[in-house]
């Protein structure tokens, strides 16, 4: 006897939601180093030496995108999802590279990454 699991729109919203809040801290990171880089310090012989101008580009950038794929994701589509676990992990390899310079931030950030990329992967779908 086979089961199949229905696919269930509704297990979306919560991974939608945390990756419109977590792009949403992730672009406002990216301001704050773009506009007040004097706040953010890189420590001495940081092995990624990107100036903390950069980083805040590329945090803007992955925040905007997650947050757009955060509420594409609220339509159901495959390919949205597949789209959104890239870009949690995106992510969560950002803020990794930048926990030496806002460990804090980095943290909250990978962790709601985390369960993002849980939530994606575990929301079911067509199993025979």
């Amino acid at each position: 006897m086979t089961t199949t699991t229905a696919f269930k729109p509704g297990r979306l919203i919560f991974p939608a939601l945390m990756l419109v809040v977590g792009g949403g801290w992730q672009a406002f990171t990216g301001i704050a180093a773009i506009s007040h880089g004097g706040y953010f310090v890189a420590p001495a012989g940081y092995a990624f030496e990107l100036n903390i101008a950069a980083w805040g580009w590329v945090h803007l950038i992955v925040g905007v995108f997650a947050m757009a794929v955060g509420i594409a994701l609220f339509s159901g589509r495959p390919a949205v999802r597949l789209l959104a676990l890239i870009l949690a992990s995106a992510s969560l390899i950002a803020n990794f590279l930048w926990l030496p310079i806002e460990p804090g931030w980095s943290i909250a950030v990978i962790g709601l990454d985390v369960i993002v990329i849980w939530a994606l992967a575990t929301a079911g779908g067509d199993r025979a």
